[in-house]
């Protein structure tokens, strides 16, 4: 019996300390190593289509898992740049939220793909003058002008004259119909139309100048190598030229 209390005894003292070494265990403090990125953020609150300078971000330190995906890391990847829409301080400055000047980088919206001091204009085209679908977004083109003029014969008769005119050429071509991207528009299997119009990125100048041929006579679109962008400014011809020469 004396041996069963002490053994009882002895196994309390073990569990006593134990329990005391778990307890104290519990107060120690776990050190845990915080990985920390640096990411850029912005230092004031940044309207939107406002120019980034460097005194408008900073780069600060955050834990590593804290850091979006598309956060810039470094200035120069900003500073530039136009805001797409408001960066609040303190917020992370995200690529997505970035235009370059050059324009691009929009979220499918027309107005973000036009290079500053450039316009966007439309115009109509058919399977001819549209180059049977061919033409996608990114793509360049040569603009000419088919018209007729009433002109005064020596014999004091009036003539009506054909022209043909190069309009403007190397012209970015933005959209075909509502498509900006690159893959284009698929023809429509019952009109045999891949889009009726396509939007070009243009001067104040030349949008007024084909707006008014449009309205005048009618335009063809000349596709262009994209390895090509030489100027070739041809003369204007006129019907009896080609029956001439």
């Amino acid at each position: 019996m004396k041996k069963v209390k002490i053994l009882a005894f002895v196994t309390a003292v073990i569990a006593a300390v134990l329990l005391y070494n778990f307890l104290n265990s519990l107060d120690e403090k776990t050190s845990v190593e915080v990985v920390k990125t640096g990411v850029l953020t912005a230092s004031i609150n940044i309207p939107p289509n406002t120019t980034i300078t460097a005194e408008m971000v900073e780069i600060s330190e955050i834990p590593a898992e804290a850091a979006h995906k598309e956060a810039v890391l470094n200035e120069a990847a900003a500073v530039g740049k136009f805001s797409k829409y408001e960066i609040t301080a303190g917020e992370q400055v995200l690529s997505t939220k970035l235009i370059s000047p050059e324009g691009g980088g929009g979220d499918g919206t027309l107005a973000y793909e036009i290079k500053p001091g450039m316009r966007a204009v439309s115009i109509g085209v058919g399977n001819l003058s549209g180059l049977v679908g061919m033409i996608k977004p990114k793509n360049t083109v040569d603009i000419i002008a088919q018209f007729q003029r009433p002109e005064k014969q020596p014999d004091g008769e009036e003539k009506v004259i054909d022209y043909t005119t190069m309009l403007a050429e190397n012209i970015i071509v933005l959209a075909v119909d509502d498509v900006l991207s690159q893959e284009g528009k698929i023809i429509n299997p019952e009109t045999g139309l891949a889009y009726t119009s396509v939007t070009l990125q243009v001067t104040t100048a030349q949008a007024m100048e084909l707006s008014m041929a449009e309205y005048k006579g009618q335009l063809r679109l000349i596709l262009r190598s994209p390895l090509d962008d030489g100027i070739v400014a041809p003369k204007t011809i006129k019907f009896d030229d080609i029956i001439i020469n």
